[in-house]
């Protein structure tokens, strides 16, 4: 079905669309690209819904994504049908006895539209797709599902019908997974939650990655055992942590999934031993070890369009409105998540959804050049943080940062002072560089130096204060001190250096004649914290007209 709702704010028109998918089937798609007329389809076990558009400005590039329904998945998808690409979203939901909805503005079919994109919607319940029903090519295998079996063939098709030859980017994602489990509780007593598992979240993640796994296989055997063009993974920061190696994979016959994970699932859903699926440990794994990048991201915020939450003020519009932060937290930042100074970004940072689906939907289109492949790099593993600022990044700014990122990667050293770089961030210009290092040694550092995370250290060596040295005074230390034979010796520093055109930070090393005069190899203590404190510092300076925001064109 399909309604327009019209909504008024402050005097705009809003037009708003809204499929609702209510159906019992194991497997069912929508499938849209914007035009006036719709076109139903009906095969077999699912019911599909066909849009064409005669624009001619697409990419020509085709895009997966697989994750639970809203989140992140709508987000990528929604973005990269908007860029011109070929999309097609494949939700795992926990249950389709309840009714499904996705909401799509006016502005948003308008804009697919014109770029020549077109929009696919697939899916199946997690348990349809954890269970051999038999009903698939192979029943030797996870493709013995019915449900995989008919996403084999929905990709297979493109939206004119035929059969698609085209190379597609895969990306996955989890996001939505713990929001759908609240969804279906909502419908269960508090004593059918109590008697029941209540782990439809576990079972989303299953199923999202059998469906990788799936989606693999099928472009594999469809391009003659060629690879699709990018693999990408939207997780959490800790999320598949140490699980991203490419010899990861497990045998699938002998793996450790088939007798445990797998065979649990089998069993209850009332298979028998020669009905358990082999389940991937990870994406990677299920993407069979051809993981190209990972996004990884702090704690989200943000909605995408079909949200209430979605709405720019929080409570409706008033006199002194509330805007909510996915609208006022635009700016983004890309660090490795494990730097070359061995510190793990994102733990404690806010991502915004909408940025980390556009770049998700960047780097599946091909717009970002990340060159893992002519760099020898089989795994692009980052995180993104958010900060203040009103104007998303734009292609360029984006890839500015990875090239950022992979010169950063790249260099493990400063030639001038033999520290461990940690931090770097460009502006395009400091209008004073002695008051930006001002701001940060007397009232940046002393703010996170008393913060909880740092000041509660007890045990061992902690940063304890910061001094500006230097001619100019454009050099700031911060200072880490620990007891040692009951006497407070420095063992080591953080060098941070203001520059006309940006900051960095460095590893130093501590006093040499207490023993500590050589730089630490690995992080220290509460080091990770600081450095992620920067990237808000980075930012904060730009609002405060400390530094001049560098600007692409």
């Amino acid at each position: 079905m399909a309604k327009v709702y019209p909504l008024h704010l402050l005097g705009i028109l809003i037009s708003t669309i809204i499929f609702r998918l209510s159906t019992t089937d194991a497997f069912f798609a929508l499938g849209f690209t914007p035009s006036p007329r719709t076109q139903p389809v009906h095969k077999t076990s699912f019911t599909q819904l066909s849009l064409s558009s005669s624009s001619s400005a697409s990419t020509n590039k085709n895009v997966i994504v697989i994750s639970p329904p809203g989140g992140l998945g709508e987000i990528t998808s929604i973005n990269s049908a908007r860029l011109g690409g070929h999309v097609k979203w494949f939700v795992v939901s926990a249950s389709q006895q309840q009714q499904q909805q996705i909401a799509l503005t006016s502005e948003t079919l308008k804009a697919i539209s014109n770029s020549g994109g077109s929009l696919d919607f697939a899916g199946a319940s997690a348990d349809t797709l954890l269970c051999n029903d038999g009903g698939g090519i192979d029943s030797s295998s996870s493709s013995s599902n019915s449900a995989l079996s008919a996403m084999s063939s929905w990709l297979l098709t493109n939206k004119e019908g035929d059969t698609n030859t085209k190379s597609s980017s895969i990306i996955c994602t989890y996001d939505g997974a713990l929001e759908e489990k609240k969804r279906i509780n909502s419908y269960k007593s508090q004593e059918e939650i109590e008697s029941s598992l209540n782990n439809e979240d576990i079972l989303i993640k299953n199923g999202i990655k059998l469906a990788a796994r799936m989606a693999v296989n099928t472009l594999s055997s469809n391009n003659n055992g060629g690879k699709s063009s990018e693999m990408i993974a939207l997780l959490s920061a800790t999320e598949e942590v140490g699980m991203m190696s490419v010899d990861d994979n497990n045998d699938s016959k002998g793996g450790e999934n088939n007798g445990g994970v797998g065979g649990f699932i089998g069993e209850l859903f009332g298979g028998g031993k020669d009905d358990t699926v082999d389940i991937p440990s990870s994406l990677n794994d299920a993407l069979g070890g051809g993981l190209t990048t990972v996004v990884r991201y702090g704690d989200l915020f943000g909605a995408p369009e079909s949200s209430p939450e979605s709405s720019p003020f929080m409570g409706g519009p008033r006199r002194d409105p509330t805007v909510r932060d996915m609208y006022t937290l635009l700016s983004a930042r890309i660090d490795p998540t494990i730097s070359i100074s061995g510190n793990v970004g994102g733990g404690d940072t806010r991502s915004n959804r909408l940025a980390v689906g556009e770049v998700a939907s960047q780097l599946g289109l091909g717009m970002i050049h990340t060159a893992t492949s002519s760099s020898k790099m089989p795994l692009l593993d980052v995180s993104l943080s958010s900060f203040a600022g009103t104007e998303s990044p734009t292609n360029e700014e984006w890839n500015a940062e990875f090239e950022r990122v992979l010169a950063n990667m790249k260099s493990t050293t400063n030639s001038g002072s033999g520290g461990r770089l940690l931090f770097s961030a460009d502006f395009s210009s400091v209008p004073s560089t002695k008051r930006l290092a001002d701001w940060i040694a007397t009232k940046w550092a002393p703010t996170i130096l008393r913060s909880y995370d740092i000041a509660g250290t007890r045990v061992g060596a902690r940063p304890v204060y910061a001094i500006q040295t230097g001619d100019d005074e454009t050099t700031i230390e911060i200072v880490w001190q620990e007891l040692v034979n009951f006497k407070s010796v420095t063992s080591g520093k953080m060098i941070i250096n203001v520059a006309e055109n940006g900051i960095t930070a460095l590893r130093g090393p501590g006093n040499v004649s207490d023993g500590f005069g050589t730089v630490c190899s690995t992080p220290l203590p509460g080091e990770d914290i600081l450095v992620r404190r920067l990237a808000d510092a980075a930012s904060q300076a730009v609002e405060k007209g400390l530094a001049v925001k560098v600007r692409t064109y």
